[in-house]
């Protein structure tokens, strides 16, 4: 009886919740033949779940913003097809030109700098630029969960650090949740579509013959767009909006040389996201804006949108 009534109090709703997402999840993938390699290590929070203790609950219920969003981003993949005849090509191409051609002569910068790779191709400086870009634009992968996960484990147990967790996680719901509908209400065709096919609009005989080693430099960024959920999600620039949503919430508390070191790696974000080909420079200023709104309306909502990590203690007692 005893044993029983063990297993009634570890096993709570929201563990349930989570196995029966994750499963739901990977059939829709499966259903849909667009499961990944990685979609399977999904599995591991079912144990991880069923184990958890009070952090654990905490941790799930607390992430469950950003997991909705790195999941619902992912399932875009089954929405491009249905948004190609929307996706607007010419206009994001030709107000690049119109605001930052006089820089490469009438030229697009991304398409420049791709220009300018292609031509000093197997040079060491090319090589290296590339390489370095590469590193740079996926950083964005890594950063920020890190640095979330850094601020929620401070929060777990230092009741005083509990506020930059809120903080981050408030603005950034709010950030990649505008993101995401911009990404389906006006999907943008990013400088490497331009770059294969001009301001052809895309169609699903374009879309399957493309051929990512013509469109962008890296090995690496060759294969991460090639699997990519969605490629017309180029405004907002989310590369270009992280780094200047985490130098706005750090003001508040970081010091002179952590915010030095958050502007250089905007900076060098930014001019990566150009030389890849990867965004026009007004994706990343959209981008941008889109922070600064985020930042403003978190900074307001922080208490309403998710009250419950504010009311209750980190420990959860």
């Amino acid at each position: 009886m005893a044993a029983n009534l063990s297993i009634r109090q570890r096993f709570q709703a929201w563990q349930a919740i989570v196995g029966i997402s994750i499963c739901a999840y990977l059939l829709l993938g499966a259903m849909t033949h667009t499961l990944r390699l990685y979609h399977w290590f999904l599995l591991l929070l079912i144990p991880a779940a069923w184990f958890a203790a009070e952090r654990g609950r905490r941790f799930f219920i607390e992430w469950m913003p950003l997991f909705a969003f790195w999941l619902g981003y992912d399932r875009l993949r089954l929405l491009q097809p249905y948004l190609l005849e929307r996706v607007s090509v010419a206009p994001a191409y030709q107000f690049e030109i119109m605001l930052f051609g006089w820089l490469f002569n009438s030229v697009a910068p991304p398409h420049a700098a791709r220009l300018w790779l292609a031509t000093h191709a197997g040079e060491w400086f090319a090589v290296i630029i590339s390489a370095a870009a590469q590193v740079i634009y996926f950083s964005h992968i890594f950063l920020f969960p890190c640095l979330m996960l850094y601020w929620w484990l401070r929060s777990a147990f230092f009741k005083e650090n509990r506020a930059t967790f809120t903080r981050h996680l408030v603005a950034f719901t709010i950030l990649n949740i505008s993101a995401i509908l911009c990404y389906v209400i006006l999907p943008v065709a990013p400088p490497w579509w331009v770059s294969l096919y001009g301001v052809a609009q895309p169609t699903a005989e374009l879309v399957a013959q493309t051929n990512m080693t013509q469109a962008m430099d890296g090995a690496l960024v060759q294969r991460m767009i090639g699997t990519a959920a969605t490629w017309f999600g180029a405004v907002p620039s989310l590369h270009g909006a992280y780094p200047v949503l985490l130098w706005l919430l750090a003001r508040r508390e970081g010091g002179r040389l952590f915010l030095t070191l958050l502007a250089l790696y905007g900076a060098m974000m930014w001019a990566a996201t150009v030389v890849l080909n990867q965004h026009y420079l007004i994706d990343l200023l959209a981008g941008a804006g889109f922070a600064l709104a985020a930042y403003l309306l978190g900074a307001r909502l922080q208490d309403k949108l998710f009250p419950m990590l504010d009311k209750e203690s980190p420990t959860g007692e």
